[in-house]
Order: structure tokens, then sequence, then C-alpha cells
């Protein structure tokens, strides 16, 4: 297993690209990067191919419930499979599914044609081993990168993912034109199977937890998951910040679920306007992304977190007094910058102080608890706007979002949570 030296604060501060450099961690950001970019692809289509045959919003909804509801209901067991079982045949094992799920759904359009059902339940099984294969990843990085490296490791998956995104959708689209559904969603099963190959080729070591075979004396996974959840109440600071991140999604689904009403009844633009606030708070996230490591803010992650998370609510404020998109999109940009450092601080922090034998448990409920509260807010979002329009609904947002951040600032538990002292850290 492969592990960079880390600097001295003495020393000059080498750039991101460096974790790069080791092979294992830069599979992961190829095939992590690639199913992003896949699963773009095959959102934009499948969301077309649902709305074209039933013409109905209430199937669009359907739809984007059942991509969270696996993790709603399986999220807490995955955690416990994670951390029970080998990570990296689990997510090859997820890839897999992926990959033929897609790709049986590609033959089914191209031979059959399109039917709802067979559309949203591929969906919500791609959604499942999705439940899996992402908190596997975020507890198998620690096993990769030396502990120095972890922020910019965690930065270029998060900014290269978030950029992947944004240039799949677009071409997603561009493929529906010019190739067809099937041609696209096959598209999409051949990066699931790319990342497939790439986590095949690399090598996770065990970490701290029990010996292979151990998996046979494990007690049942619902005891697990109980333990894995009594693990999280005993750390006081951790669970406070979990808790107040999960509070904080209610408020920024509001925000970032409304965004196409704001640039057309607020700033008054139409879809290029639109276009251009996307491509913002896309850059805002990628940029966000790789500053941690940069600074090494993520020395005093419980100090920055609410820091930075607060800054976005101060920037999502800024929104609803302008009603330039020139002034809005430097805003929203921001405030991207804000909500992914403050992801990247966090995720770096919970890496280095979570004992390996509970990560996978860790990442799983906060996903679980975190997922919960996107629907709701975009529910009460949409209540909001018909009730008071999108102006209240972002300044409720905003000030929703700065407010849970000042008890985590006040905390001396969480502002001393995962502090590091400064000089060489051996991995």
């Amino acid at each position: 297993m492969e592990r960079t030296t880390p600097p001295t604060d003495a020393s000059p501060r080498p750039g991101p690209l460096r974790v790069l450099r080791n092979r294992n961690f830069s599979r992961l950001w190829v095939g992590s990067v690639t199913s992003a970019a896949g699963t773009a692809i095959g959102s934009i289509i499948v969301i077309w191919l649902v709305y074209s045959a039933t013409k109905s919003a209430i199937a669009i909804s359907i739809l984007g419930i059942v991509q969270f509801l696996p993790t709603l209901v399986f999220g807490l067991l995955a955690g416990a499979l994670i951390d029970r079982l080998d990570r990296r045949r689990l997510m090859i094992t997820c890839d897999i599914g992926r990959a033929l799920a897609f790709g049986g759904l590609a033959l089914y359009v191209w031979f059959v044609g399109v039917n709802t059902v067979t559309l949203i339940a591929v969906v919500f099984v791609v959604a499942t081993f999705s439940t899996i294969f992402r908190p596997a990843t975020n507890a198998s990085i620690p096993r990769l990168l030396a502990s120095e490296d972890l922020a910019d490791g965690n930065g270029l998956l998060q900014g290269g993912s978030t950029i992947a995104q944004f240039v799949g959708s677009p071409v997603g689209g561009l493929v529906l034109v010019t190739a067809g559904a099937a041609i696209g969603l096959a598209i999409n099963a051949l990066t699931f199977a790319i990342s497939g190959v790439m986590i095949f080729l690399m090598v996770i070591g065990r970490g701290s937890g029990p010996p292979v075979g151990a998996e046979r004396t494990h007690p049942s996974l619902l005891r697990e998951v109980g333990d894995g959840l009594r693990y999280l109440r005993s750390q006081r600071a951790l669970l406070i910040i979990t808790l107040t991140s999960m509070a904080a999604n209610f408020f920024l689904s509001m925000f970032a679920g409304f965004e196409v009403i704001y640039v057309a009844n607020w700033l008054h633009q139409g879809s290029t306007g639109f276009a251009i606030l996307v491509a913002g708070s896309t850059a805002g996230f990628a940029i966000g992304a790789i500053l941690p490591g940069r600074f090494r803010l993520d020395r005093s992650p419980g100090t920055w977190v609410p820091i930075v998370w607060g800054l976005s609510g101060v920037f999502i404020l800024g929104l609803v007094w302008t009603h330039d998109l020139l002034v809005a999109v430097p805003l929203v940009l921001l405030s991207g910058v804000g909500l992914s450092m403050g992801n990247t601080i966090w995720l770096s922090g919970v890496q280095r102080s979570v004992p390996d034998e509970y990560m996978g448990r860790f990442f799983a409920t906060d996903e679980a608890g975190s997922f919960a509260m996107i629907p709701a807010g975009l529910a009460v979002g949409g209540v909001l706007v018909v009730l008071l329009g999108i102006q209240w609904t972002y300044l409720i947002a905003a000030v929703g979002t700065m407010l849970l951040n000042v008890p985590l600032f006040l905390s001396t538990d969480v502002r001393s949570w995962g502090k590091r002292r400064s000089g060489p850290n051996p991995a």
C-alpha cells in the first residue's frame, strides 16, 4: 500500500496533484470521476424517458424519491456490511451490479422500448448499490493515503466528481439527441465497468479492523448497527456536528432545489442565466474542494467547519438582496466554495478521528440522516415558495444555515475536535 511522506510546516506546501502519484488512489480517482460523469449522463436520459412516457410531474417526483429511498431503508445495514466485509470487494460488486443494471436497461430500451416501471425499478437497484459504494469509498481513503494527504485527496475526488457531473449533464442531452437513449444508458453502464476495473486494480489495506476470516464471528448486522449508533452517541463533538449537518441539509435543499425559480422570478433571467448561475456554483464547489489542503485548515476541523459553512449562509443571504445576475453569480460561487471547503474539512476530520472499524457505519449513518433531510427541505421549500415567494424562502434558508453553525462555533467540544499538532505525523 503506497503512502506519501507528509511535509513539515516549514516545508513548501506541494500541490494537491501529488496524491495522484499514489497509484491506488489515482485508480480510485479515475474510477470515481468516470462513473460520476456516467451517472450524470444516465440521469438526464432516465428523467427525459420517464417524463416523455408519462408527461407527469408526479412520475418525476417518484423517480426522485426512489433515488433517496435505498439510503433511508438500507443505509444503516450498508454501513455494517462495509465494516464487516472486504471494502474493495464490496465496491467492485457494487460497480458490477450498477453496470449490469444500466446495461440491461440499455438493451431493454433498444429492443423493447420505454417502460416507466422498469426505468424506476432500475434506478432503485442502482441507488441501492450506490448506498453501499459511497460510504465504502469514504471509509477506504484513509487506507490509501497518509493522514497529511487526506484533505487534498478528498478535495480532488470531490472537485473532480463535481466537474464530471457538470460536464456529463449536457453530454447526456447531446447523446440523447444524436445517438439515442439506449446508447446513452450503455455509456453509463460502461463508466461503472471502468470504475470496477480501476478498483479491481487497487490494493486496499485492511486497516485496524479484525483479521481476515473474522467475519464469521461477527454478531448480527442489527447488533452491529446498534454498536455503530452507540459509538456515535459516545462522541459528543462528532454527534453535535453530525446532527447539525443533517439539519443544515434541510435548509440548503431549500436553497439549491429552487435555483431555477430564483433565476426566473427574482433575477428575471432565462435559461442562459440559469446555466451561468449553475456554472458559478459548480466552479465554487470545485475550487473550494482543494482549498483546505492548501491552507491546512483540516488541522483544526472543529474550528473551520462552522466558519466556512456559516459564511455560505451569509452569501446565500446576499442573494435575497440583489436582482442583478452579475452580483448573484459571485455570491453563488462563494457559497459553493464555503460549502465545499466545509465538506472536505469535515470528511478529512472524520477519517482521522473515527476508528477504522466504525468508519463505514458512521458514513452510512450520516448519509442516511442527510438524505432524509433533503426531500423534507424540498417539500417545505416548495410550500414556502408558493405561500411566501422565493425571496422569503431564500431568506429562511440563509438564516437557518447561519444560525445552525453558531452553536457549533461556540461549543468547546466541537472546536477542539480533530485538532492536530503541527509538524510531521507518521501515517
